[in-house]
């Protein structure tokens, strides 16, 4: 968890600290030669996690040999800070990541990102970003990282920027049906095309979804299945880039999650952009043209459709305690924004992504875990000749939403390979007595 813990150091920039009074007792609370948190956790809490120093006396002779010392005022300690991270989790995850994605890797492949979220706190559970590095031999590496095209000191799960492409559809889908511009029952002929601009310019962007090749009259549900782009040009188009956008920030794209540890905000295509012109609309509702959102964000996505509708601020901290192990404060959920994602409106959505989920075969099948699995994949083209692989989803346990999950892999192969390993290192983190006898790492589905 290299990324998320972050490391200590010394003070470089000395203007920042040396007014700081933290405890606002009148005086600056720090020294030109203390040590302070320089990422990560270890500098979102440094003013919770960083103690008080001591006045210690020392008493010498004339050779300056120490004959006595004593304390006139005791040092400190500060609050230890216990976070949302799973850490058995955290470890099956980057191994994953570690162990899978150099075998996948074509020459330009880069990196790879993933995130699984409680549905229900928005605490991070896990967020592995590849390639990392060790923090315990941070400085004798540093050279070698920092030269890494690979760019491993990137915490690409909150800070790398991609196009979210076809798993921006959901947000679409929730959007038309909340405005009332389609119903669940609405459908829209793809026959491969979409024509709407070709009597002004000949522009007929494609459809490349599968399953309905020939043409087919589709509704929400069957279009994200397909992930057909014709029928979300159509509705992106009608419902105007403005309202597209307000939507996505319902969903957490384009915001601040609210995550304590450095994160980026991205962006949402708008109107105002340099290179905006009308019919951009219809590329920004597949998820392209300026939106670049991070996979924290898309977690955020996912965990918003599963609770239909809320989003809760993503955080890493979980309490606070004292230095004899008393709990100082803990974390209450709070809810960053909410729209009302109706029964029929969620029960299209989801729908669809389910049957995305059970098409999963094979050795990454997903419909045999004892959980409901729901997904939205997407292939976000970066230019004309490379492609990102991406999916979100959640899933629920007994009819609750439990978890949200994203990944992205750089010009990678489909990702969605991925889904099973993680449920299931997730399933023997929650649930150990289930995988106690079994020597095989995966135990027998319910």
């Amino acid at each position: 968890a290299a990324h998320l813990l972050g490391r200590v150091g010394a003070i470089e920039n000395w203007d920042a600290y040396k007014d700081l009074d933290l405890d606002g007792d009148g005086t600056p609370d720090y020294e030109m030669d203390d040590t302070v948190g320089k990422e990560g956790a270890e500098l979102a809490f440094e003013s919770y996690l960083r103690g008080t120093a001591g006045v210690r006396e020392v008493e010498r002779n004339t050779s300056g040999k120490v004959v006595s010392e004593k304390w006139t005022t005791a040092p400190q300690p500060g609050d230890n800070v216990v976070l949302t991270i799973d850490i058995d989790l955290q470890k099956q995850v980057e191994d994953i990541l570690s162990q899978a994605i150099p075998q996948l890797a074509s020459e330009d492949t880069e990196g790879a990102a993933c995130v699984v979220m409680d549905v229900n706190r928005a605490e991070v559970l896990a967020s592995a970003s590849y390639p990392s590095y060790h923090l315990a031999t941070y400085s004798a590496d540093l050279a070698e990282n920092s030269a890494d095209p690979l760019k491993p000191f990137l915490n690409r799960a909150f800070q790398g920027v991609y196009a979210p492409g076809s798993t921006f559809k959901p947000i679409v889908a929730a959007a038309g049906l909340t405005e009332g511009l389609i119903t669940p029952s609405y459908t829209f002929f793809c026959d491969g095309y979409h024509y709407y601009y070709y009597a002004d310019s000949g522009y007929t962007p494609n459809c490349v979804g599968t399953g309905h090749k020939g043409g087919a009259n589709l509704d929400a549900t069957r279009a994200l299945h397909y992930s057909c782009n014709s029928f979300f040009y159509d509705l992106g188009r009608r419902l105007g880039i403005d309202t597209i956008g307000e939507y996505a920030r319902y969903f957490g794209l384009g915001v601040d999650t609210g995550l304590e540890v450095s994160s980026e905000t991205g962006r949402i295509s708008k109107k105002t952009d340099a290179n905006w012109e009308g019919g951009n609309v219809i590329q920004a509702a597949i998820g392209q043209m300026n939106t670049n959102v991070t996979p924290l964000q898309m977690a955020c996505e996912a965990m918003t459709i599963a609770n239909r509708g809320t989003r809760y601020e993503t955080h890493l901290l979980d309490a606070m305690l004292d230095e004899t192990g008393t709990v100082v404060s803990t974390y209450e959920p709070t809810i960053a924004s909410s729209f009302d994602l109706s029964d029929e409106a969620y029960n299209a959505i989801a729908e669809g992504m389910r049957m995305v989920a059970a098409d999963l075969s094979g050795e990454y099948r997903v419909t045999d875990l004892g959980y409901d699995v729901y997904i939205k994949t997407g292939t976000p083209q970066v230019t004309t000749d490379r492609t990102h692989h991406c999916f979100i989803g959640y899933v629920m346990k007994d009819g609750e939403p439990e978890i949200a999950i994203a990944m992205m892999v750089e010009d990678g192969q489909t990702c969605q390979r991925f889904l099973r390993r993680i449920l299931l290192a997730y399933d023997k983190s929650k649930y150990p007595e289930k995988y106690a006898a079994d020597t095989t790492g995966e135990a027998s589905a319910d």
